[in-house]
């Protein structure tokens, strides 16, 4: 892995902590996969890309987990 691999990675884990952390305080409110992608900074479409293949599930899945739970 290059070390520019590597800072991106960094990156990537440190948006899904904050858009993890949103999600966990606003479980009550509607959640849409605009307004985290505003709290991760990256295009909705980049954002999903990138959410599914880390976290191995939609934003979508997460969510009604989360709820369920």
């Amino acid at each position: 892995m290059t070390k520019e691999t590597q800072i991106q990675s960094t990156t990537y884990f440190d948006r899904i902590g904050r858009v993890s952390t949103y999600i966990h305080e606003n479980l009550d409110a509607p959640l849409d996969l605009d307004t985290l992608a505003d709290v991760a900074a990256m295009s909705r479409f980049h954002w999903h890309r990138v959410y599914r293949a880390v976290m191995g599930e939609t934003v979508a899945q997460t969510v009604k987990r989360l709820r369920l739970a």
